[in-house]
């Protein structure tokens, strides 16, 4: 027998087989072995940079990986060296563990990859949502992070559209409101605001602690915990929040919702609320 190295390659019915490129030798093509942040590029600055630092941080310390050499300072100076402050972007920055190995890492360095497109505008009103009973988002100690491996969120919106729905509810494990299918979610009634703690396996959402801090900070009361079904259908207000902004939810298990914006929560992804 000879030793050899080991080669990729990467079949298409149109191209043939052709050798991989080394960009698809990595864990996270292999394992899922890392965590992504998704960001909004606007004005010459990263919005929340500072909260999508943080998060990427906790989420490397979570999963046991080097984050010796990562800064959204730099980042940020290379976006504005390539597209100054014009352009509305949305920047996704993938981290994975470095090396190959199989489930045993060589390595616990950090390996990077950043993907830029233009900023699309969210969509403000969902006329249609529903709630999955066939997929729940699963308790682990990484559940808070935004880790590579995502099928939960894939299978939910492949569902989502097959029933053509505007967007899907998620449920924890044990039946209680997690998220939505891209998004944290929240709720309004009687002039309080309601949304699932981190306990219930939702995404540790930068959009969602602007949120909380932003209505604290107003006045308002923010209860986060455990919620049935029922508590979240007798809301008078239902929205959704990512990195984009906030959507609004207008029909529920034939129940319908006011869609009016809701000015202070806004305001928070507004310019002058970026930092």
């Amino acid at each position: 027998m000879h030793d050899f190295d080991t080669h990729i390659y990467l079949y298409s019915s149109t191209l043939g087989l052709k050798e991989s490129s080394p960009l698809l030798m990595n864990r996270a093509a292999f394992f899922g072995d890392g965590i992504f942040e998704t960001m909004i590029y606007t004005k010459g600055r990263i919005r929340f940079s500072k909260e999508h630092e943080e998060r990427l941080l906790l989420g490397l310390h979570t999963l046991k990986i080097n984050p010796s050499g990562l800064s959204i300072r730099k980042l940020t100076e290379f976006l504005v060296a390539k597209y100054g402050d014009s352009k509305d972007l949305r920047i996704r920055w993938n981290v994975c563990r470095s090396g190959l190995g199989k489930y045993t890492p060589t390595s616990h360095e950090a390996r990077d990859l950043i993907f830029v497109q233009d900023l699309d505008q969210p969509i403000k009103i969902k006329p249609r949502a529903y709630i999955s009973d066939t997929i729940t988002v699963p308790s682990s100690p990484w559940s808070h992070c935004k880790t590579l491996n995502a099928l939960s969120y894939v299978m939910a919106n492949i569902e989502r559209k097959e029933m053509g729905m505007d967007e899907v509810i998620l449920l924890d494990d044990q039946g209680f409101v997690s998220e939505a299918g891209s998004a944290n979610i929240f709720w309004l009634k009687e002039n309080v605001f309601y949304t699932p703690s981190l306990a219930c396996n939702c995404i540790a959402g930068v959009g969602r602690r602007k949120i909380i801090e932003g209505l604290e900070k107003a006045g308002y009361t923010v209860i986060e915990g455990r919620f049935t079904v029922e508590e979240l259908l007798a809301a008078e207000q239902i929205f959704t929040s990512n990195v984009t902004g906030i959507a609004y939810l207008e029909n529920l298990k034939n129940t319908s919702y006011d869609t009016r914006v809701i000015p202070v929560v806004e305001q928070l992804f507004k310019t002058r609320g970026m930092e």
